[in-house]
């Protein structure tokens, strides 16, 4: 015998608001009741932004189970976990800082960021998005001279020069790769022919050089010079197939180079040879323009609001992030109010199914962009990207 029943769709609907309600982590209500306009945004509404993995942790926690301390505390704690999640460490690199090296491209970079410490907020970098890639963009990486694995029996004069690749540009599209060494002062006029060799191990172990550039130099030295050769072509090779990373040779006609070069003297420490690999940047895609509220972190605001919050590296111990020191992260933090509700229909019938708590919507970040880091990673390589979701925006209801 079969058993018929006819359940009414508004039953239905029921049912399935209160599942929901019995299956959340409910948050103790509060007992401020604010009014007005909560958040500009456009009716169509990105539904994407609130399900990116950095925004989840916070959606989780609805502001209104704690307060402004508590959400500060948890905000730096995601920051660490987030940094190294992103620099695929599970624990941050054991490198006590030392000396940083006297070299252009470092210069450089470091003046940038010396710019952004003179003005009164760190410059965040391009707004982060769904589609972007959540862990770290290198944009530039400084790799430097490490004692050969294999040191072979060369020529006097010649210098054998070896670079241990790191690991994560075997992903990146590569824009240009320069090998920079340094002629230390010499009181006469330099006249030198140099060719740079590719050292191939055959399987039989023969060993064999293969040119990569030659360079014809002249020219006075008496504080000395920095020669650049273009390696781009044997660094992607290199990149592919990393067994095959024997180093370089270093030859100059008639001229002892490796003792132009005095890598064995301590006062060239600052001046050894390095490897300086540029990375193809990632475009961002622009997002709608959404506004929300902005306070002041003594400000007596009870609604969604973003609030300022510094992080300081050194605070950390982290001395392995070389700039910035600190930046502006910002956090979120406060109530919503049930205007905002009635663009979301299912949310409001939970709300008033059960008044004593609620599964949201909670105030959290609504749109975050990146910084941009200059860091030892664990071989002493330094290393310049972009960091995304590192600063927030905008906060919201969601």
């Amino acid at each position: 015998m079969i058993v018929s029943f006819h359940i009414s769709k508004w039953f239905l609907l029921w049912a399935h608001v209160l599942s929901i309600v019995f299956q959340c982590v409910l948050c103790s209500p509060s007992n401020a009741h604010p009014t007005g306009e909560l958040l500009l945004e456009d009716e169509d509404y990105d539904k994407e932004e609130t399900e990116n993995p950095l925004f989840g942790e916070l959606e989780s926690n609805c502001s209104r189970c704690g307060d402004k301390k508590e959400r500060k505390a948890m905000r730096l704690d995601m920051i660490k976990y987030q940094i190294l999640n992103q620099l695929g460490y599970k624990e941050a690199p054991n490198v006590t800082l030392k000396n940083l090296p006297h070299i252009p491209p470092l210069d450089s970079l470091l003046d940038h960021y010396s710019m952004q410490s003179d003005a009164p907020h760190f410059v965040p970098g391009p707004e982060y998005g769904d589609d972007d890639d959540f862990y770290l963009s290198a944009e530039k990486v400084l790799t430097f001279l490490q004692p050969p694995p294999d040191p072979l029996e060369l020529v006097i004069g010649d210098q054998q020069l070896y670079f241990q690749l790191p690991s994560n540009l075997q992903q990146s599209q590569i824009q240009s790769s320069h090998l920079w060494v340094h002629l230390r002062p010499t009181r006469h006029t330099l006249h030198l022919n140099m060719t740079l060799y590719q050292v191939d191990r055959q399987p039989s172990g023969q060993i064999d050089f293969i040119q990569v550039k030659r360079k014809n130099l002249e020219k006075k030295n008496k504080h000395g010079h920095w020669v650049v050769f273009d390696i781009k072509k044997t660094l992607n090779h290199w990149l592919k197939h990393p067994s095959e990373n024997h180093g370089f040779v270093l030859h100059a006609v008639g001229t002892d180079i490796s003792d132009l070069l005095g890598l064995s003297e301590e006062s060239v420490e600052n001046k050894k040879p390095f490897i300086e690999t540029k990375v193809e940047k990632q475009k961002h895609r622009r997002t709608k323009r959404m506004i929300g509220l902005n306070c002041e972190e003594n400000a007596d605001e009870v609604r969604c609001c973003r609030y300022p919050l510094t992080v300081d590296f050194e605070e950390f111990g982290w001395d392995w992030i070389i700039a910035p020191k600190r930046y502006e992260a910002n956090y979120c933090s406060g109530e919503c109010p049930y205007v905002f509700l009635q663009k979301y229909p299912h949310t409001h019938l939970v709300q008033q199914a059960n008044p004593q708590g609620s599964a949201g919507p909670c105030c959290a970040p609504r749109k975050m962009s990146s910084i941009s880091m200059l860091y030892f990673d664990s071989e002493f390589n330094i290393i310049y990207g972009m960091l995304p979701g590192m600063v927030v925006d905008r906060c919201g209801c969601s």
